[in-house]
């Protein structure tokens, strides 16, 4: 025998488990979407630690201008530049 409470139970799973499935089907085909472009980055922001310090800059040129390769012997060079650098500097009083 159904009782009324069964009765009202069988659609309401029906259209949940519908509802279910609907929402699964939509979830792949978002997941299958390409993302949208993101956009190309400010040229004028500074983007690393280094790019705003003159001191750093001025090494950088000094590294192209020698035409030092992208390793470690520019990095040695850079390392050298900016601790003569800071030597260089007045203390900040």
């Amino acid at each position: 025998m159904i009782t009324p409470k069964r009765t009202t139970l069988i659609p309401v799973l029906a259209l949940g488990a519908l509802a279910m499935g609907y929402f699964t089907v939509y979830a792949a085909a978002r997941a299958d979407d390409t993302p949208p472009p993101s956009p190309p980055p400010d040229q004028s922001a500074p983007h690393g630690r280094h790019h705003d310090d003159p001191a750093w800059q001025a090494c950088r040129k000094q590294a192209d201008d020698q035409k030092l390769e992208r390793g470690e012997a520019r990095h040695e060079f850079m390392r050298n530049c900016m601790k003569s650098a800071k030597q260089a500097a007045p203390p900040a009083s």
